[in-house]
């Protein structure tokens, strides 16, 4: 009776333990990577939805919120499952990166905004290829290679959106552009 209360007691203690898989430090850190990049698209998407002057800036703004809002949801859940503390905020570049856009206003903020999205995804893209690629922990692995399509998607869409708000700016910027080099001379 007392081997068996032991085996018991044995289990409760080790049970959750076996559960909670740890990571790697290299997946680890890529894990956390993966929060910190899905957090900055979900603040600068709804920084785009207030401040944005195209609608389609706004639209692709919560499409981000929505997405990597679910990303984040499910990456944050893995870390905790796995024993990892999740970030709590953003890496530094994209905190700088948010401030810059919090400055910009109009036509200048959408551009920012656009620019912004592309280097993010490719960012991203890049991460989760590699995560993917070489994670040891096959729910990570498998996270990153579910993740990596939407991502490719939002890099083709944020390409699409600074191609069309450079071209629009670029009939009006031309016009302050020569009256910033004659006021120069």
């Amino acid at each position: 009776m007392k081997t068996a209360a032991f085996i018991v007691a044995s289990l409760l203690v080790v049970a959750p333990a076996l559960a909670q898989e740890k990571l790697s430090s290299q997946d680890s850190r890529a894990l956390s990577k993966l929060i910190e990049a899905n957090m900055a698209e979900v603040e600068t998407g709804k920084l785009a939805q207030q401040k944005a002057q195209n609608p389609e800036i706004k639209q692709f703004g919560q499409h981000m919120v929505d997405d990597h809002g679910k990303m984040l949801s499910e990456m944050q859940k893995m870390a905790q499952s796995k024993g990892v503390k999740a970030p709590a905020s953003p890496d530094r570049k994209h905190q700088a990166a948010m401030k810059k856009l919090q400055s910009a206003d109009g036509a200048r903020f959408d551009e920012a905004y656009a620019q912004q999205m592309v280097k993010d995804h490719q960012d991203t893209l890049k991460l989760v290829q590699k995560t993917a690629k070489d994670a040891k922990d096959p729910e990570l692995k498998a996270a990153a290679q579910k993740a990596a399509p939407d991502i490719q998607e939002h890099l083709k869409m944020a390409q699409g959106l600074s191609k069309s708000s450079s071209s629009s700016k670029g009939s009006s910027s031309q016009g302050s552009s020569s009256k910033k080099s004659s006021s120069a001379k």
